[in-house]
Protein backbone atom coordinates (compact mmCIF):
# COMPACT_ATOMS: atom_id res chain seq x y z
CA UNK A 1 0.00 0.00 0.00
CA UNK A 2 1.46 3.36 -1.02
CA UNK A 3 0.86 6.37 1.21
CA UNK A 4 1.18 9.87 -0.30
CA UNK A 5 3.96 12.17 0.87
CA UNK A 6 3.37 14.01 4.16
CA UNK A 7 0.68 11.52 5.19
CA UNK A 8 1.35 8.90 7.82
CA UNK A 9 -1.89 6.93 7.47
CA UNK A 10 -4.44 6.08 4.87
CA UNK A 11 -7.38 8.49 5.00
CA UNK A 12 -10.04 7.20 7.34
CA UNK A 13 -7.86 4.62 9.08
CA UNK A 14 -7.78 6.72 12.25
CA UNK A 15 -11.59 6.69 12.29
CA UNK A 16 -11.56 2.90 12.00
CA UNK A 17 -9.12 2.65 14.91
CA UNK A 18 -11.26 4.93 17.08
CA UNK A 19 -14.41 3.03 16.16
CA UNK A 20 -12.89 -0.34 17.07
CA UNK A 21 -11.54 1.08 20.33
CA UNK A 22 -14.95 2.53 21.18
CA UNK A 23 -16.43 -0.94 20.73
CA UNK A 24 -14.12 -2.21 23.45
CA UNK A 25 -11.35 -3.83 21.44
CA UNK A 26 -7.87 -3.84 22.92
CA UNK A 27 -4.97 -2.16 21.14
CA UNK A 28 -3.48 -5.52 20.15
CA UNK A 29 -6.88 -6.72 18.85
CA UNK A 30 -7.17 -3.55 16.76
CA UNK A 31 -3.68 -4.11 15.35
CA UNK A 32 -4.59 -7.66 14.35
CA UNK A 33 -7.95 -6.62 12.88
CA UNK A 34 -6.40 -3.91 10.69
CA UNK A 35 -3.72 -6.32 9.49
CA UNK A 36 -6.30 -8.97 8.58
CA UNK A 37 -8.93 -6.72 7.00
CA UNK A 38 -6.85 -3.95 5.40
CA UNK A 39 -3.53 -5.80 4.90
CA UNK A 40 -1.84 -2.84 6.55
CA UNK A 41 0.54 -2.89 9.53
CA UNK A 42 0.01 -0.32 12.26
CA UNK A 43 2.07 -0.50 15.44
CA UNK A 44 0.40 -0.77 18.82
CA UNK A 45 2.18 2.44 19.83
CA UNK A 46 0.55 4.29 16.91
CA UNK A 47 -2.86 2.89 17.83
CA UNK A 48 -2.33 3.92 21.45
CA UNK A 49 -1.33 7.44 20.39
CA UNK A 50 -4.49 7.79 18.30
CA UNK A 51 -6.81 6.48 21.01
CA UNK A 52 -5.14 8.59 23.72
CA UNK A 53 -5.50 11.73 21.58
CA UNK A 54 -9.20 11.07 21.02
CA UNK A 55 -9.75 10.27 24.71
CA UNK A 56 -7.99 13.51 25.64
CA UNK A 57 -10.17 15.47 23.22
CA UNK A 58 -13.32 13.94 24.71
CA UNK A 59 -12.22 14.79 28.27
CA UNK A 60 -11.35 18.34 27.19
CA UNK A 61 -14.77 18.70 25.54
CA UNK A 62 -13.46 19.19 22.01
CA UNK A 63 -15.72 18.16 19.18
CA UNK A 64 -13.53 18.95 16.17
CA UNK A 65 -10.22 20.37 14.97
Amino acid sequence: MIIPKRQSMVDGLENVIVSLYAKGMSVSDIEEQIREVYHFDVSTSTISRITETVAGDIVAGKTGP
